[in-house]
């Protein structure tokens, strides 16, 4: 009866997609055009596999599970070249954020595609066009994207079904009343590995066979951070003054910012959506507070490492370029706080910055972790986020100690990429 429900959700979920994308809505537009064609791109890459080898699968549903799979699929990579890569996204923002910049260790034999929705017809088409049982190793779920009809489907197929990184809470969705059939997912599947031992204990009091394996985001930001190269004209932007760095900002954070601002500082302001219209009238409301903004496509639109000209507020209206800002950074907010949850704060804290957040961070075990460090503090209002920006950037060096303390929690945390590798491989 579980299953039948679910189909028909599914069904009428796609059914408001296609709604929403006649109406003209931008991300359902994304959905179905990320679907375009994928069953015969994949069958002719199936086709295109040499006798020996097969698919090792990783599905994610957006840019953050993608971040939390790359660690484990470049290990896989390493201890296992004779396996081509199959990657497959649920939303079109994970796609995009693939095809923008693939992986170096990413091959001609690897391919990426975009799940289809959870039916029985749909998945048995898809896993027909990938080979099925002879060339599937294995599938493997990040952090908490399940499919209860593909795991029913593969697991009749005798396909090795695992996830990782996964967090889950107490009461949330399916861990309660009525969540019995996706339950039922988690408990068939091969091996589960979780971030914390909060999530250990959830999954086993619904008898999940389930392990502690961290999260492989620190492995990747880790590396993100060594591999950087500092952009010598953001450098000469900042020109030593005390840097504010806003990313992935939403109008709370952008409100919290200008009020904080003050003469002899510079800001940093990476916005989570933006519109040319939106990006104008922020950079009329810091002028009318007297400060010079300047847009970053206005002078990086044709070079990425242009001279930038003197001003107090950079608004970076494109995508790629927190890592860079980031490393100049004194203080670091992190937007989505004040809506439905905040962004990532690993990569600041893989920098060493210290961190401020909105409210909404209950789902986000590293979240707790640094903020108990004394390096990440959360703010209950935007006129508190301004307060603790004022105050984090009169003491510099305060900021910086406490932002120590965010590498050292990074570093610390690393390994869980190889670790996820080698126990899938040893589960096979």
């Amino acid at each position: 009866m579980g299953g039948f429900w679910h189909e028909i959700t599914m069904l009428l979920y796609r059914a408001g997609i296609g709604l929403a994308a006649a109406c003209g809505h931008d991300k359902a537009r994304g959905w179905l055009a990320i679907r375009e064609g994928r069953l015969e791109a994949l069958g002719f890459a199936t086709s295109r596999l040499k006798p020996e080898q097969q698919w090792m699968w990783f599905h994610c549903a957006s840019v953050g599970e993608y971040e939390q799979a790359r660690p484990v699929m470049k290990a896989w990579r390493s201890s296992h070249p004779e396996d081509a890569l199959l990657l497959s996204f649920y939303s079109a923002s994970g796609w995009d954020a693939f095809t923008r910049r693939k992986p170096e260790w990413w091959t001609a034999d690897d391919h990426v595609t975009a799940m289809p929705l959870d039916v029985r017809a749909s998945m048995r088409s898809f896993v027909q066009a990938a080979g099925g049982a002879e060339r599937l190793r294995g599938l493997l779920f990040a952090k908490y994207d399940v499919w209860p009809m593909l795991v029913a489907f593969l697991t009749q197929a005798r396909v090795p079904v695992g996830l990782f990184a996964g967090h889950v809470l107490p009461g949330r969705w399916p861990f309660r009343w009525g969540g019995g059939y996706q339950r039922q997912a988690w408990k068939v599947m091969r091996r589960v590995w979780v971030q914390t031992e909060a999530s250990l204990s959830t999954l086993s009091a619904y008898g999940v066979n389930v392990e502690v394996a961290g999260d492989p985001r620190f492995d990747r930001v880790l590396n993100a951070v060594g591999q950087h190269q500092p952009d010598q004209a953001l450098q000469t932007w900042v020109n030593d003054r005390p840097c504010l760095v806003v990313g992935s900002a939403w109008q709370p954070e952008w409100d919290a910012a200008c009020e904080a601002w003050q003469e002899g500082q510079c800001a940093i302001i990476v916005p989570h959506e933006w519109t040319a219209e939106s990006i104008a009238a922020e950079a009329s409301r810091w002028e009318a507070m007297g400060a010079r903004p300047v847009v970053w496509s206005a002078h990086r639109s044709e070079d990425a490492r242009a001279e930038l000209p003197e001003g107090d507020v950079l608004i970076v209206d494109t995508m790629g370029e927190l890592l860079d800002a980031y490393a100049l950074a004194d203080v670091v907010v992190v937007g989505g706080g004040f809506g439905k949850g905040v962004h990532n704060t690993l990569e600041p804290a893989a920098h060493g910055k210290r961190i401020l957040v909105g409210l909404n961070v209950e789902r986000y075990a590293e979240v707790a972790a640094l903020r108990a460090t004394g390096a990440l503090s959360v703010c209950g209002s935007p006129s508190a986020l301004c307060e603790a920006i004022q105050t984090a950037l009169q003491d510099v060096g305060a900021s910086r100690r406490a932002g120590a303390k965010a590498a050292a929690y990074v570093r610390e945390n690393v390994g869980a990429g190889m670790a996820i590798a080698q126990g899938w491989s040893n589960a096979l």
